[in-house]
């Protein structure tokens, strides 16, 4: 009789111990898999910002002033390197308009001095108004439909969202409406700004059109990872 309640409880304690081990890895199957938030950072990037990133952004303010730019720093905003904004939303001939709110609009000066050079480009083919919808926003990279684990550079103040472009005659060419009709106004300004060279990434209804059907998305260049030789004073 021992024996064989002896023999029950070792089959008890098996079948305990077996279920067990089945929740344990049932568990461990259905656990989240954490990945590293990837870096897209530009180069030389780091938080808070280094001597050399201060000194880049000093750099590029003073490029600013020659070349006749008003601008105001910005209050800290976080991960913006040199957070400022402009009292007039004007660069090159083309206004700066936004679809949703009122500014001030911060942002990073290396994405004013890049549009500063970039957008009498547009102008010469007809843009005098680039409606916009967000500049600095803390978000991820959107591509492709989907969200990745990377901050976007919007969250850097180093992107822009066009929404539509309008020309010298007031005709607004809405992205999500006549890119895909083929508008030429549309075409000519995404050509024009890939031309340029002064963008890291133009994304547009043409390479992305699941998370960018409706806006042309800019991003300029920075590299932050030595400080700049001193300005010559002029003579």
């Amino acid at each position: 009789m021992a024996l064989i309640t002896a023999v029950a409880t070792l089959a008890a304690a098996l079948v305990a111990t077996t279920a067990e081990a089945r929740t344990r890895r049932k568990k461990k199957q259905r656990a989240p898999v954490t990945q590293p938030r990837r870096n897209n950072m530009p180069v030389g990037w780091t938080w808070p910002p280094s001597k050399a990133m201060v000194a880049v952004g000093k750099a590029c303010t003073g490029e600013l002033d020659a070349l006749g730019i008003a601008w105001k720093a910005a209050p800290r905003e976080r991960k913006v390197a040199t957070p400022i904004t402009l009292p007039v939303m004007e660069l090159g001939g083309v206004k700066l308009v936004s679809v949703y709110r009122r500014g001030p609009h911060v942002m990073d000066c290396h994405l004013v001095l890049v549009l500063a050079r970039h957008l009498p480009a547009l102008h010469a083919i007809g843009v005098r108004e680039l409606n916009f919808s967000r500049i600095h926003a803390y978000t991820n990279v959107r591509v492709n439909g989907g969200e990745k684990r990377a901050l976007s550079r919007h969250a850097l103040g180093l992107a822009i969202d066009i929404r539509s472009f309008v020309d010298q005659d007031g005709r607004k060419a809405i992205v999500l409406d006549d890119y895909p009709l083929g508008d030429k106004l549309l075409l000519d300004a995404e050509q024009t700004l890939t031309d340029g060279g002064g963008f890291r990434t133009i994304l547009t209804p043409r390479n992305d059109p699941k998370s960018h059907d409706d806006h042309f998305h800019l991003e300029v260049r920075v590299d932050y990872s030595k400080a700049p030789a001193p300005r010559k004073p002029a003579t």
